[in-house]
């Protein structure tokens, strides 16, 4: 597989993962529950009855077989983080700077872009503003007047564009080196189950070939 499959099989082992140890911490899940209905102890010649009240999800999987599961998936990442990390090794670029480089570079291209569009404007306040006067007669009296809050930008927008420009062509440039790495880089894993199956299918798959094992 190459390196984008790769990383897509990474995500959905962590998915797995994921999903068992969401499993395994619902209390439902691990838990059996039953009521004693005691009624011979209220009413001779009454008979007691046990009740199945448990709750658990529609998969139902036992909590030993899932982590046994578990353990499985767990050694399958192993494995794909290695290969993964030979097939990076072999790059003639370090991938992962890249990828956080780029990152870096777009998360400041959309603070750029923010800044290019900005304009300078003023807003006017009607009688927002409130002062104080002496009369003829000596008191003090209120007098109201208008604000004028004015936005002057403080940088110079020919030269954000102009870098924004400059960022896109690295940014894209260094995009589709990234692309053609993932597409080109071959990654010696075999996956070991459909990965492309639901998480529960899966499980049940992986569960069946353990138990062939008996």
């Amino acid at each position: 597989m190459n390196l984008k499959e790769a990383f897509q099989a990474q995500n959905k082992l962590n998915s797995l993962l994921e999903f068992i140890r969401r499993y395994l911490s619902v209390n439902d899940n691990i838990m059996s529950v039953t009521e004693k209905h005691l009624r011979s102890k209220a009413l001779a010649g009454q008979q007691d009855e046990t009740i199945d009240c448990s709750n658990k999800e529609d998969e139902d999987f036992s909590a030993d077989s899932l982590v046994t599961v578990w353990r499985m998936i767990i050694k399958e990442k192993e494995k794909l983080g290695l290969a993964i990390g030979w097939a990076k090794s072999a790059m003639d670029f370090n991938l992962d700077a890249a990828v956080d480089l780029n990152k870096s570079r777009r998360n400041f291209i959309e603070t750029l872009e923010c800044m290019a569009g900005q304009k300078s404007s003023h807003s006017l306040r009607k009688d927002a503003g409130k002062g104080y006067v002496f009369n003829n007669e000596g008191n003090q009296t209120p007098y109201y007047y208008d604000i004028d809050r004015i936005y002057t930008i403080d940088y110079d927008r020919n030269k954000i564009r102009g870098l924004l420009n400059e960022l896109y062509r690295e940014a894209d440039a260094l995009s589709i080196k990234i692309d053609g790495a993932l597409l080109s880089a071959t990654v010696d894993y075999e996956p070991q189950f459909d990965l492309y199956n639901r998480n529960d299918l899966i499980i049940e798959e992986l569960l069946k070939r353990e138990q062939g094992k008996f």
